[in-house]
């Protein structure tokens, strides 16, 4: 099983993104903590539904800063995104149905998130920072 744990590496410099990651992190550890245990299957699902919603308004609030600063990037930005989701989407419905193992889910959206952060979002903050922006991208 892998660990999921913040990492300094994660850390951004933009306090807006920084924070929902951090949330978004906690939510994959709460699915790592259930895939630990026998949880209660309605849990789970529970679990999985909000980390989804989280992902879909945390992707939201970063294209919307992306569309106020023109960023460049952000049809490929924004296509990772909706990968993620439908991703996840059918990872949630698979292991609703038994045709997939939580921890599977775990390790998938860890190693994406880690991906993902250090990769796709580092470009966007370095380009907010270019471009004369506050560290909080208010």
């Amino acid at each position: 099983m892998i660990t999921v744990a913040w990492d300094k590496k994660f850390e951004l410099g933009h306090e807006r993104i920084d924070f929902e990651h951090r949330v978004f992190l906690d939510l994959i550890q709460a699915v790592a903590k259930l895939s630990e245990t026998n949880a209660d299957p309605a849990r789970v699902g529970r679990t999985l539904s909000e980390l989804l919603k989280y992902a879909d308004f945390h992707f939201l609030s970063e294209e919307n800063l992306m569309e106020d600063i023109h960023y460049p990037a952000i049809e490929e930005h924004r296509r990772e995104h909706r990968m993620l989701l439908t991703q996840l989407s059918e990872a949630i419905n698979q292991s609703i149905h038994g045709e997939t193992r939580l921890e599977v889910i775990v390790e998938f959206l860890y190693r994406w998130f880690a991906l993902h952060t250090t990769q796709v979002d580092k470009r966007l903050t370095s380009y907010i920072a270019e471009q004369g922006a506050t560290p909080g991208g208010q």
